[in-house]
């Protein structure tokens, strides 16, 4: 969304709000509508089809891709199946068995825990407002689960030894 003279680039910006939207629906409708395949299947088929989406843009913006080496495709392998496909998979999962706003909600979770897995497994230093930052989104996200509470569940809450 920044360019590195930190002026807002439109493109960005739009780009942002177009996948906040996308994600929105998805988040909403994938719950309304219950895939009719098991959970594995319906996590391949969306990533997938993702995949085959984003070809003709990666094809006509990108440069050439080089020849992959050995490490190349273990990291690829990597990103594909535990960056996307556990976690998409756990998405699905976390959405048939919750309320989308509280699956959503979890969604700021994944900048946060890319700073602190950096500091922990890459020694990156983090800065006193990165810091601020991630507390930030935590007290909200807690916040947030907070208010989705109903009225009842709070008196549940409160009456329970």
């Amino acid at each position: 969304m920044l360019t590195p003279n930190a002026a807002l680039d439109p493109v960005g910006v739009a780009a942002g709000l177009a996948g906040a939207v996308s994600m929105a629906f998805g988040t909403v409708l994938t719950r309304k509508w219950q895939p009719p395949v098991p959970l594995l299947t319906f996590t391949a088929w969306q990533l997938a089809a993702g995949g085959l989406l984003l070809v003709p843009v990666a094809l006509v913006f990108d440069p050439p891709i080089p020849m992959p080496t050995g490490t190349n495709v273990l990291g690829l392998a990597w990103l594909g199946l535990i960056g996307a496909g556990l976690t998409y998979l756990l998405w699905f999962r976390g959405i048939s068995r919750l309320e989308p706003t509280v699956v959503s909600l979890l969604g700021f979770l994944s900048p946060g825990t890319a700073v602190l897995l950096g500091w922990l497994f890459l020694d990156q230093t983090l800065s006193a407002l990165q810091i601020i930052g991630v507390l930030l989104v935590i007290g909200s996200i807690w916040l947030g689960q907070r208010s989705n509470r109903t009225p009842r569940a709070r008196i549940a809450c409160r009456k329970s030894p």
